[in-house]
């Protein structure tokens, strides 16, 4: 009885597929980049909307001893950015040349796994995310 109750707890784990979950198609989050060989840090807030395909980065770039503030509002259905310097205070008008970046979860995309950032022993101090 116990084998085939053990049995059956192993087939129902091993029969779990993971399943794409929705993305919200607004949302914000922060950013962090450095090249320490350049001297050259970025940091800032990303809001991203993915019904109206438009980007605000709101940013500091670092390059040595140079510190500039970006506010950068990209418009991919108009392919149009406008681009605010904040030290120079002049905004720049340019073409997008790259194209509309979905962060969402395709319907066809596999699971790779799930991983914890930070750590999972200590409650609140990390996170646990599913690759896809």
């Amino acid at each position: 009885m116990f084998a085939a109750l053990l049995l059956c707890l192993v087939g129902i784990v091993v029969a779990q597929q993971p399943v794409p979950c929705t993305t919200p198609p607004q949302w914000e989050g922060r950013i962090y980049d450095s090249n320490e060989e350049r001297g050259f840090t970025v940091e800032g807030l990303l809001s991203y909307d993915a019904t109206n395909h438009r980007e605000r980065l709101a940013d500091e770039v670092d390059e040595g001893p140079v510190s500039d503030f970006y506010d950068t509002l990209a418009l991919f259905d108009l392919r149009v950015e406008f681009v605010y310097n904040f030290r120079a205070r002049n905004c720049t008008r340019r073409p997008i040349t790259r194209p509309w970046r979905d962060f969402g979860i395709r319907a066809n995309d596999t699971s790779y796994g799930e991983a914890y950032i930070g750590s999972s022993a200590v409650p609140g101090a990390g996170i646990l995310v599913t690759i896809w």
